[in-house]
């Protein structure tokens, strides 16, 4: 048996969930960490920045490339090539891109949305399923989210600058929708599989008239 292709259905996901390399994007974000001329590690507000999109302006170097690396990605934490100073060169910003789960995460979603079609995770499911797979692996990222926020206090600022008792019904709302509409497509693919695979036949009855057989 084939393995399941957990590129293609983490880009599916990814694409519904709107967690793309190019999705969440923040703009001159001040690193959070001590400027004192000698600390090089700073923390961003977001985990898991998109390498790639990251771009460093400090003082007359403007969206640079280079001159730092991610340190931890799931922490947000990154560390400069040399100190900035303590405060005297401005602006000091990044702006870049992140992404809510690691592609490990999403093929964790993928197992328990192939095993909720009842396949088995970690093999092959036919790509007619595909669809409704993707739409099970929504709900997970969903409830995760949810998850996140479950555990956020109300407050002002920052990334939490909401209700989280608010945020998370409405995830769990999103969630339930992605759920029923993978029940949905799961269907009418059997219902048109089993269509497909009806016999290309018919039975014709015929009506004799009575008849006297010889003697």
């Amino acid at each position: 048996m084939s393995a399941t292709d957990y590129a293609t259905l983490t880009a599916k996901v990814r694409l519904s969930a709107n967690d793309t390399a190019t999705s969440n994007f923040h703009p001159q974000e001040a690193p959070v960490g001590l400027r004192n001329g000698a600390n090089k590690v700073f923390r961003l507000a977001y985990v898991n920045p998109v390498a790639a999109s990251m771009y460093l302006t400090y003082g007359s170097t403007i969206r640079s490339a280079s001159g730092f690396s991610i340190l931890d990605a799931p922490s947000g934490y990154i560390e400069m090539g040399a100190a900035p100073d303590s405060g005297a060169t401005q602006p000091f910003f990044f702006d870049y891109f992140h992404q809510w789960f690691p592609d490990a995460d999403y093929g964790s979603m993928i197992d328990e949305a192939t095993e909720a079609l009842g396949e088995v995770a970690g093999v092959a499911t036919v790509e007619g399923l595909y669809p409704a797979l993707v739409q099970y692996a929504l709900s997970r990222f969903w409830i995760r989210r949810s998850s996140q926020y479950a555990n956020v206090y109300a407050t002002r600022g920052g990334p939490a600058d909401a209700r989280p008792e608010s945020v998370t019904q409405q995830f769990l709302d999103l969630s339930r929708e992605a759920e029923k509409r993978g029940q949905d497509l799961r269907d009418a693919y059997y219902k048109r599989f089993g269509k497909r695979a009806a016999p290309a036949s018919g039975t014709i009855t015929l009506g004799f008239r009575p008849f006297t057989p010889r003697k």
